[in-house]
């Protein structure tokens, strides 16, 4: 029995994202899975995220949860999104103070904290009519 639940301890030990720093070459990492989760967590708690999954979108928010397939052009405008918030991190800002993004799969985890306001998530939905999903 012993052994049982040291295996399992191991199992979701080695089972949890590795945090690691926001560079290029890390989120590069993230994004060849094609398989990831980009998350906006602002300060109210009211969590959003984008998820892709086998050329298909993902919403979740307070509203329900909406899933549609992506086109290549949403996928270029994500990216550049996303590149633009990692030119805004801040290492000066903490989480526990500050809205932050977050980018993972099941092996990598990258937080995001933009020097700037929550108002980019927003824009993000609003390209991508997800602002106005039921």
């Amino acid at each position: 029995m012993k052994k049982i639940k040291l295996i399992c301890i191991i199992i979701f030990i080695v089972s949890c994202a590795r945090k690691v720093e926001p560079t290029p070459e890390n989120i590069n990492k993230i994004f060849a899975s094609r398989d990831f989760t980009f998350e906006f967590n602002p300060l109210n708690g009211d969590k959003k995220s984008i998820s892709f999954r086998n050329d298909y979108l993902v919403y979740k928010s307070d509203k329900p949860t909406y899933r549609r397939e992506i086109s290549y052009e949403e996928v270029l405008l994500i990216n550049n999104f996303i590149q633009n918030i990692v030119h805004l991190h801040s290492e000066q800002l903490d989480i526990n103070t500050t809205s932050y993004y977050s980018i993972k799969n099941t092996a990598y985890k990258v937080v995001i904290i933009p020097d700037q306001e929550d108002f980019y998530f927003d824009a993000l939905l609003k390209t991508l009519k997800l602002d106005k999903v039921k």
